[in-house]
């Protein structure tokens, strides 16, 4: 009984690094996003009202890292830290000499996610939800923005320690440029439709 139990024992001790260590894992990741964006601007000069329609895209890459822990082989949750850089196109209103050159800003994400894997076969579909911090450093006066944000895609898993993530992604951003006392923005609307792609490590 008591080389039973100590070979139980053993058993454990040998296993329980493994099983911790496979919770969590870190992730080089990039992300693709094209966020078409309108609104319509009310200015007041001289008393008269003039509303203006505006409309462009964004094209916006981001790169980063993602870190992942996994409560069991379904759930998981995963925040990274992402660069990104936003090439704005402006559609109208038109410069005085047509289409205005992209904007370029630049600056930070922090996505965090909950994310849920179908199946446990090597290629399994994979659906995440949460939220996107970001931080502009070329606009430094504007607040941290939020995006709420839902992903399908598929999951991979070359071996025990490794697996390549693919998935499409919707977003839907929360933040309004702010009125002042010249003019009056309403009507304005963003979402984001994007790629995701994470070549995952576990340790």
């Amino acid at each position: 009984m008591k080389t039973t139990l100590l070979f139980g024992t053993l058993i454990l001790m040998l296993n329980a690094p493994s099983v911790a260590q496979s919770r969590f894992s870190l992730a080089p990741a990039y992300w693709f996003n094209y966020n078409p964006y309108s609104s319509k601007t009310t200015y007041t000069y001289n008393g008269s009202p003039t509303q203006i329609l505006a409309s462009g895209h964004s094209i916006i890459s981001s790169f980063g890292l993602t870190a992942r822990y996994r409560f069991n082989p379904r759930w998981d949750v995963s925040v990274g830290a992402l660069y990104y850089r936003d090439a704005n196109h402006n559609k109208s209103p038109l410069g005085p000499y047509g289409e205005l050159a992209p904007f370029i800003s630049k600056g930070w994400q922090l996505p965090l996610l909950v994310n849920f894997r179908l199946t446990d076969r090597r290629l399994s579909p994979y659906f995440s939800t949460g939220i996107i911090f970001a931080r502009s450093n070329t606009f430094t006066a504007r607040p941290v923005t939020t995006d709420g944000i839902v992903g399908v895609g598929l999951i991979y898993r070359f071996d025990a320690g490794l697996s390549l993530l693919v998935q499409p992604t919707a977003s839907y951003g929360f933040y309004r440029p702010s009125s002042d006392a010249v003019y009056t923005l309403t009507q304005y609307s963003s979402y984001s439709l994007g790629l995701q792609t994470q070549l995952i490590w576990s340790f």
